[in-house]
């Protein structure tokens, strides 16, 4: 891992490796939506919802990124001169996703197409820019987790150096990998009826990976005490699209006992990842064993609100 690595500066342009990354995962998102929606709403229609969402997550990760550090951006940024200064970065991943989804969504009820359908390319789109973006880091100095301290377990994939020389978890790659299978999902799904399922499942999905990812950071994350921002965020986008799921399969159905069990499934699961999460520090019990716990309870999370009973959807 290295400081921002610079590869070369054009007048009042500087170009890095992460830069470069984000700007290949923007372009790779745009071609794959342009195939995947080639028939609907069309090169045309994927360039204009493309540049919608562009700006919708742009401007939605600094405005959150600046609520949320105010004080330190008034303290120690230089003030609020800081905040149109796009370029000395400051953003953030569910200010970018809800954003994303509201210029999406705004494209949608502007031209007058099915906003389901835009959501769904939209998603596609965001889960293989995201994918790019966290692999970016490896030229940075984020995403990474824990020290590593038995030697052999100090090399690439377990573990890479830091700009200190230390041998840290690189959670980076891992939320990297996750982002694509999620692109690999979404792709599965873009044409299932009725539209919108796919950013459903986005939004789940990616909530219960970065639940157990983000507890693995070890950087410069955004944090409220003890509670940080992308978790509380991935917990509470995710429950309300569940429970918008829910509320739609009770309505057409009534009460089933799976309608049930799945609320049960989510409630136990996030009493026991807070659980997990607080007790990290203090409980004897050997850390491995906490998180692969929390994985195992997020993965049966996740099934239950993705199946709705009848099919997987």
């Amino acid at each position: 891992m290295n400081e921002m690595t610079i590869l070369f500066t054009a007048g009042p342009f500087t170009v890095t490796a992460f830069g470069l990354c984000v700007a290949a995962g923007a372009v790779l998102a745009i071609l794959l939506a342009a195939f995947l929606g080639r028939k609907d709403p069309g090169l045309n229609g994927v360039l204009s919802l493309s540049a919608a969402t562009l700006l919708g997550a742009v401007l939605g990760a600094r405005v959150l990124y600046c609520l949320t550090m105010l004080e330190f951006i008034l303290v120690d940024l230089g003030g609020a001169e800081f905040i149109p200064q796009l370029w000395q970065g400051g953003y953030t991943l569910y200010g970018a996703v809800l954003g994303g989804g509201a210029g999406a969504w705004l494209y949608a009820r502007a031209t007058g197409r099915k906003a389901g359908r835009m959501l769904d390319l939209a998603a596609v789109g965001g889960a293989v820019a995201l994918a790019f973006e966290r692999a970016g880091e490896y030229f940075t100095t984020q995403g990474l987790g824990e020290y590593i301290m038995d030697e052999a377990w100090c090399r690439f994939p377990f573990a890479v150096q830091s700009v200190y020389e230390d041998w840290q978890i690189p959670v980076f790659m891992y939320e990297a990998l996750a982002a694509l299978v999620i692109t690999v999902v979404l792709v599965c799904m873009i044409n299932r009826k009725p539209a919108g399922r796919g950013a459903e499942a986005f939004i789940i999905l990616l909530g219960v990976t970065q639940i157990i990812l983000e507890s693995l950071r070890e950087d410069e994350f955004i944090r409220f005490g003890f509670v940080r921002l992308n978790m509380l965020a991935a917990a509470i986008t995710m429950g309300l699209t569940f429970f918008g799921r829910v509320h739609r399969v009770v309505k057409q159905g009534g009460w089933k006992p799976w309608q049930i069990i799945r609320l049960v499934i989510f409630a136990l699961g996030i009493v026991l990842v807070i659980l997990i999460e607080f007790a990290l520090d203090k409980s004897t019990i050997d850390n491995t064993l906490l998180y692969f716990i929390m994985a195992g309870m997020l993965a049966v999370m996740g099934f239950a609100m993705l199946y709705d009973g009848r099919k997987i959807s």
